[in-house]
C-alpha cells in the first residue's frame, strides 16, 4: 500500500513522522541526508532512520530488517528511483507513507 501525503513546507511533516514512529515501533523512516536524520529526529528513534542511500544497498538494508511500514520523509529522489523503490516494497508487502512537499 502506498499512500502520499502532500504538505506544504513548515507544515509539521518531520512532526507527524516522529509521532508515528513513536507509535509503531516496527516502522522505518527513509530521509534524504544525513543533517535531518541528526538534527529532526530524537535520539531514540534513529536508529530507525535510514540516509538516502543507492537503491540495491537500500534493499539489502531493508531485507535484513523486520519491519512493516516505511516513511519517506521529503520526496528529494528522483522520479525512477522512487518507482523502483515502491515496486520492490510493494512486492515484499511493505506499506510506504510518504510526506514530501510537490514542488
Amino acid at each position: 500500500m502506498l499512500e502520499i501525503n502532500n504538505q506544504d513546507r513548515g507544515s509539521g511533516k518531520t512532526t507527524k513522522v516522529i509521532e508515528l514512529m513513536k507509535q509503531d515501533e516496527s516502522a522505518l523512516c527513509l530521509v534524504p541526508n544525513s543533517m535531518i536524520k541528526h538534527h529532526s529526529f530524537p535520539k531514540e528513534l534513529q536508529k530507525r532512520i535510514i540516509v538516502d542511500i543507492e537503491l540495491e544497498r537500500l534493499m539489502y538494508e531493508l531485507r535484513s530488517s523486520r519491519f512493516t511500514k516505511l516513511f519517506i520523509d521529503e520526496l528529494s529522489y528522483s522520479k525512477f528511483y522512487l518507482a523502483k523503490l515502491f515496486y520492490e516494497l510493494g512486492q515484499n508487502h511493505i506499506q510506504v507513507i510518504v510526506f514530501g512537499t510537490e514542488q
